[in-house]
């Protein structure tokens, strides 16, 4: 008996031993359980705020990149409207809350310019002044009441959207009469010769600030364009709101000119062979016209010449172009000749011609009006020129000034603002401004020949 209760002992010391470690055992794995998940918890952002349209990813979520399970319910990308949410976090097996917030802070974007009217006008909407608005959540403008009297006035404009953000601007809004009428241009004097009838609209417009391009009307009652005078003309234009304008030009009614032509008038080119040779050339056209059978080089030949400039210690001597060709027609050094060493040298081929030096240019054209050709000396182009160099002739001991850019032609023809002269130079006819070519005829003393018909 005695051993019996021994052994029953023996065996309830072990049942209260195994029951002790197994409690044991189970604190310990909930401690653990516990440190992990504590652990695990550590890893979490519980509470989350999130800007509306920025989206959410598991990086919000998780504090540091550790390679752990995850995933959420309700799924992270469910989640677009503003508002509180509570998200069922399973890390590892350990399922976890977290408080997340989608929030919308942003005012809409706004951008506004200033607005002008005419009071006559439609009043503008608030849309006039907004050029642009945007809002990730749904936003107005908000609708905006103007003054309707003439001036500035300061505008506010506001935006905002569902969620109570608003964005404020300030415009301007400017209300004003339209006073401002039509503007001409193109208004530019003109003349015309009689009985011509000029296109009045040509180059010429009416401008409205405001409304562009206007019609306008063109009153030419007065001018008469069958007789010479000076005449005005008017223009008129209106707007749609009523502003006129009116202005003038002035239209010059003058004959037309005559030019007087003597037709098939020979032409020579000096170059290459005389390159200081158009007296000679000239003289040379003169005897083709009149059907003298004679060449350049017979003409040259028989010119008397003399010397070209040259230095003697300190004096510059050289010919007489009154009584020789100074230099050599041939050689691009030379000078020139004027009208009396020419005049001999034509009347050993035809005879009679007569010395016009002296005479008005106006008389040079009344012969050329009679069909008469005569040879003249000016400037090359007619440009203007002066005295270049002086020196003494030795014979006389007399000071020749020299005109640079001596030059000779035959004149066949003139209007009231032309004349036509047959131009060794360039071996054409040529065409140059009568005022210009007489001044330069006089500049070099008004010398002419020609032959009476």
């Amino acid at each position: 008996m005695v051993c019996m209760r021994v052994e029953k002992k023996k065996a309830i010391n072990i049942l209260i031993f195994c029951s002790i470690m197994l409690l044991l055992i189970i604190v310990a794995l909930t401690i653990l359980r516990l440190y992990d998940r504590s652990q695990l918890k550590s890893m979490l952002n519980d509470n989350i705020v999130i800007e509306y349209g920025n989206g959410i990813s598991m990086k919000d979520i998780l504090k540091q990149k550790d390679t752990v399970n995850i995933s959420t319910s309700p799924p992270l990308d469910s989640l677009k409207d503003v508002g509180k949410y509570i998200v069922k976090v399973k890390l590892n097996e350990e399922v976890f809350d977290v408080n997340i917030e989608i929030k919308d802070s942003t005012p809409p974007t706004l951008e506004v310019q200033d607005v002008t009217r005419y009071i006559d006008e439609k009043i503008p909407d608030v849309n006039a002044f907004v050029t642009f608005s945007s809002d990730l959540s749904v936003y107005e403008i908000l609708p905006i009441e103007l003054e309707k009297t003439v001036g500035e006035h300061e505008v506010e404009i506001v935006a905002q959207d569902i969620h109570g953000n608003v964005t404020k601007k300030t415009a301007k809004f400017t209300l004003k009469e339209d006073k401002d009428s039509p503007v001409f241009t193109g208004l530019k004097d003109i003349t015309v010769y009689v009985g011509t009838h000029p296109d009045l609209h040509s180059g010429v417009s009416a401008v409205d600030a405001r409304f562009g391009d206007m019609e306008y009307l063109v009153d030419d009652s007065k001018v008469s364009y069958n007789t010479p005078g000076k005449y005005t003309i008017t223009y008129s234009s209106q707007d749609p709101v009523g502003n006129v304008v009116t202005a003038t030009r002035t239209i010059t009614i003058v004959k037309k000119p005559e030019t007087y032509m003597i037709e098939n008038f020979p032409t020579y080119n000096q170059y290459p062979n005389y390159p200081n040779g158009c007296e000679s050339i000239a003289l040379y056209n003169l005897l083709r016209y009149y059907g003298v059978s004679v060449t350049p080089e017979n003409i040259v030949e028989k010119l008397k010449k003399g010397n070209e400039p040259y230095w003697d210690g300190n004096t510059l001597y050289g010919g007489n172009p009154e009584i020789e060709f100074v230099g050599d027609p041939r050689d691009i050094h030379g000078y020139g000749v004027f009208q009396k060493p020419i005049l001999e040298v034509a009347n050993t081929y035809k005879s009679g011609m007569i010395d016009y030096t002296g005479h008005s240019f106006n008389e040079v054209l009344a012969l050329v009006k009679q069909k008469i050709p005569v040879q003249v000396w000016a400037s090359i182009g007619a440009r203007d020129t002066s005295v270049c160099a002086r020196w003494t002739y030795t014979p006389t001991g007399e000071t020749i000034e020299w005109i640079c850019d001596l030059h000779s032609v035959v004149v066949i023809g003139y209007s009231d603002t032309s004349v036509f002269v047959s131009d060794s130079y360039t071996g054409k006819i040529e065409e140059y401004n009568r005022g210009q070519f007489e001044k330069m005829y006089n500049l070099f003393g008004r010398r002419a020949l020609y032959y009476p018909n």
